[in-house]
């Protein structure tokens, strides 16, 4: 095992051995025959023997010491005088769909998990933004704080570098300084944003982290809210016009059936449902015509003989001179067998038979006057609306080379209300759906205060780490030194040499 004088001994041979050979080159450039090139001294690197970098080390021990001190006391000093970082987390569920508060929602649903981490990875953007940060300026007044807005007076490697605020940029510079305290991401294969918010002091850390969540939930609101009243005022100016294409389209109809005489009523053509009635009383006119000329037949028919009981002649008045025709004529042919033909009793009832007789002779004219009456006035009718069925047939033929236009036009003035019925519907929803919250966000672990500072480690840790940094620089620089003494002394021996 070598010791350090062993080392500086074998580094001293090794200088004489690289000036001897070095001189070997110089005589040889000296003795070198006319007209043959001399070599040339080289600049390149010097070649370092480890024991060279050891007496190094060795000889500049007490630099390494003092910079590992100054490191150690950078350390120390820092630990003392940085300030210190609180920090807080809230973990924040974002769905990607909202809540299904009305059937007819502007946002549709898509069930794609890749667009779902689309949606969330952008709001967790929005999170970040400068809407929701001026939105926690302002609740928590930070443009008046003098930690974010830079005028604190306290010592960060950050404030060498950002430039100072100008007058009247606080709200800016507290939006910035807040922007640099505060970081989201999503937890993997999950819906959830894990938010850090960091400050001077833990309860304000656990302030701005809740009123990030607020003002988060607030802004995706407010740009729901902002979506559905752009997309309501733009139904809304499409209304007028779909208006006045309803009502034109009403107007025509309206005039075409005024110009045609055109008449509806439950969607069919008045002089159709008039045809229709008249068919039906014109079938039940010819049922009754046939109805009366089958009672007169059978009248005439029967008329030869209206005496007898059998007849099909019928009514309650012939039905009672029958009746006592019947019991007359019993009590004449009694008489008639027992008493001669001039017996007062037998002529009386003789009398009073030829006295029904005429009854039942006026009974049966009267009967057949009377259905010669009906018969008359059902055939009258058949004829009157015969005419009335071919006028109406004539009329209804006009009517439905009309119709089809009409329908047309009808077909045009439904497609265009149900546009615009669609349209006023669905603006008069949109509309209202400003004023409802849809968003699914909320706040599933809310941020509290912190124990222990996360910014700056321990004293300790600081010191040990200053001092191992110190070492590091030292033992850089110490290295620097000697290869520039080393560099010096190849370029002084070939300079010599030449």
């Amino acid at each position: 095992m070598y010791t350090l004088r062993d080392l500086a001994a074998k580094a001293q041979t090794s200088s004489a051995r690289q000036a001897a050979v070095g001189d070997d080159h110089m005589r040889a450039s000296i003795h070198a025959p006319v007209g043959q090139p001399r070599p040339v001294s080289s600049l390149a690197f010097p070649q370092i023997e480890p024991a060279s970098i050891v007496s190094w080390l060795v000889d500049r021990w007490l630099w390494i010491l003092v910079a590992m001190l100054i490191g150690a006391l950078i350390g120390v000093g820092y630990g003392m005088t940085a300030s210190p970082r609180y920090t807080v987390y809230t973990d924040i569920l974002v769905p990607p769909s909202n809540l299904q508060v009305v059937p007819n929602d502007i946002y549709p649903r898509n069930e794609q998990s890749e667009s779902q981490l689309l949606d969330v990875g952008s709001k967790l953007l929005v999170l970040t933004s400068g809407n929701v940060l001026r939105r926690v300026v302002k609740e928590l007044d930070l443009e008046n704080d003098p930690e974010f807005t830079g005028k604190d007076g306290g010592f960060s490697l950050r404030s060498l570098f950002r430039p100072a605020p100008k007058s009247g940029d606080t709200t800016l510079a507290a939006m910035r300084g807040l922007s640099e305290r505060i970081a989201a991401q999503r937890q993997e294969r999950t819906f959830i944003i894990t938010v850090s918010v960091w400050t001077n002091d833990p309860e304000k850390s656990v302030r701005v982290a809740d009123a990030l969540a607020k003002a988060f939930e607030q802004e995706v609101v407010q740009s729901e809210a902002n979506d559905a009243g752009r997309a309501a005022e733009a139904l809304g100016s499409r209304l007028a016009q779909l208006k006045k294409s309803a009502t034109e389209a009403e107007q025509k109809v309206a005039a075409f059936k005024q110009a045609h005489g055109l008449q509806t009523s439950g969607g069919e053509l008045i002089s159709a449902q008039s045809m229709g009635q008249i068919n039906v009383r014109l079938i039940d006119a010819k049922a009754r015509l046939a109805e009366a000329q089958s009672r007169y037949k059978e009248l005439t028919a029967a008329s030869s003989n209206p005496i007898s009981p059998s007849s099909t002649l019928q009514s309650p008045t012939l039905t009672g001179l029958r009746t006592q025709y019947a019991s007359v004529k019993q009590r004449v042919d009694a008489m008639s067998m027992t008493y001669g033909p001039r017996y007062p009793g037998l002529v009386s009832a003789q009398s009073q038979l030829q006295g029904l007789e005429h009854g039942i002779a006026q009974e049966t004219a009267r009967m057949l006057r009377a259905a010669q009456v009906d018969l008359d006035q059902a055939a009258s009718v058949v004829d009157t609306l015969n005419r009335q069925a071919a006028s109406a047939r004539a009329s209804v033929s006009i009517d439905n080379d009309a119709q089809v236009q009409l329908s047309d036009l009808e077909r045009d003035m439904a497609a265009k209300v149900a546009i615009y019925q669609t349209f006023l519907t669905r603006a008069g929803e949109t509309a209202e759906q400003q004023q409802l919250d849809t968003t699914n966000i909320r706040v599933i672990s809310t941020a509290v205060p912190p124990l222990t500072k996360s910014w700056p480690p321990r004293t300790l840790l600081l010191a040990a780490g200053g001092a191992f940094a110190g070492l590091a620089i030292g033992i850089c620089l110490v290295l620097a030194i000697g290869l520039l003494g080393a560099f010096r002394e190849d370029q002084r021996m070939a300079r010599e040499r030449g």
